[in-house]
């Protein structure tokens, strides 16, 4: 019987959702969505991320102001409980699914060596 790995992939999606780290993650979340400050500060990090991320990709030099406003938001951030235990369940997450890839990837890093 063949294996079909897009099922497998499917499968997997399912299981991330029921994972401790990713119900931790959406509880997380849920959390910076309710309390008005926590949402206002994280959307502004990630608005500061993502100008910063476009201008590196784009080989532009990131603005003193620029460095300043994301220092100043980064502050902040580390200042509120509710966002550093979301960036906590991110980080979480995020070393769950590079171990996964590590994993899924293990046949084609074994091909080039």
């Amino acid at each position: 019987m063949a294996v079909n790995i897009y099922d497998t992939a499917n499968q997997l999606e399912q299981e991330l959702r029921n994972t401790e780290e990713f119900t931790t993650l959406e509880t997380a979340f849920g959390a910076v969505k309710e309390d008005e400050e926590a949402s206002r500060v994280f959307n502004e990090f990630r608005q500061v991320q993502q100008t910063i991320q476009q201008k590196q990709m784009m080989g532009q030099e990131i603005s003193e102001e620029e460095a300043a406003q994301a220092q100043e938001v980064s502050t902040k951030i580390s200042q509120n409980e509710i966002i550093t235990k979301l960036l906590e369940a991110e980080k979480q997450v995020g070393q769950m699914i590079d171990d996964i890839n590590q994993v899924v990837l293990k046949p084609v890093r074994e091909l080039y060596q």
